[in-house]
């Protein structure tokens, strides 16, 4: 049994203010008439200009990089945390951001709502970097990507993943962490927790 406790506590209250506040921030600026490129632009300006997040790439296997909380205040995390964060805020804003499960990396994708496609690969106007303060880029950027790591183009690094998908994740990276720092009993109760999820989810 996994014992909360041992954890970094998670105020949460204070993170839901401090992301509602983000929000407002947003969406003071915010014109209707923004095309997807205008909204995202806006986004990274308050979220790493005005609150001045950045990916933590002086210690980014801290296990603290994988829990909100903490991030919301060190304004420092990794990949798939500013990723969660950065959804999180886009879709209160009704920005469709969704997270995409790449391989050593975690991602973000911009759908097209008014595409009459299914979710696929098809519907995803553009990626967003949120480790890299918003870097906006294609499809053939994940393409070279998966070519450097020899891996096939398969859709599911492509597409949006699951909110189950995105919390193993979490907890995978939690798992490393702990196993770099020599923590085997956290590693031992991670592991725990993630045998309870199913082995496979689906998409959003």
């Amino acid at each position: 049994m996994v014992n909360r406790y041992q954890y970094p506590d998670l105020d949460e209250q204070k993170v839901i203010t401090y992301i509602e506040d983000i929000k407002r921030d947003i969406w003071l600026q915010m014109v209707y008439e923004m095309s997807p490129v205008e909204k995202v632009k806006l986004i990274n300006h308050v979220f790493y200009t005005v609150h001045g997040f950045s990916g933590n790439t002086t210690n980014h296997q801290d296990p603290h990089n994988s829990f909100i909380s903490h991030v919301l205040e060190s304004k420092k995390g990794n990949q798939i945390l500013l990723a969660v964060i950065y959804s999180i805020i886009a879709q209160k804003l009704d920005v469709p951001v969704y997270g995409v499960n790449l391989p050593q990396h975690f991602i973000l994708a911009y759908i097209d709502e008014n595409s009459e496609e299914k979710l696929s690969d098809e519907k995803i106007l553009f990626y967003i970097n949120a480790f890299n303060k918003g870097y906006i880029f294609g499809r053939r950027d994940v393409d070279y990507f998966l070519k450097q790591l020899k891996l096939k183009q398969d859709a599911h690094f492509y597409e949006p993943c699951s909110n189950l998908d995105i919390v193993k994740r979490i907890i995978r990276n939690l798992i490393s962490s702990y196993e770099r720092s020599g923590s085997m009993e956290k590693v031992l109760e991670l592991k725990e927790l993630l045998d309870i999820f199913p082995p496979n989810s689906e998409g959003v």
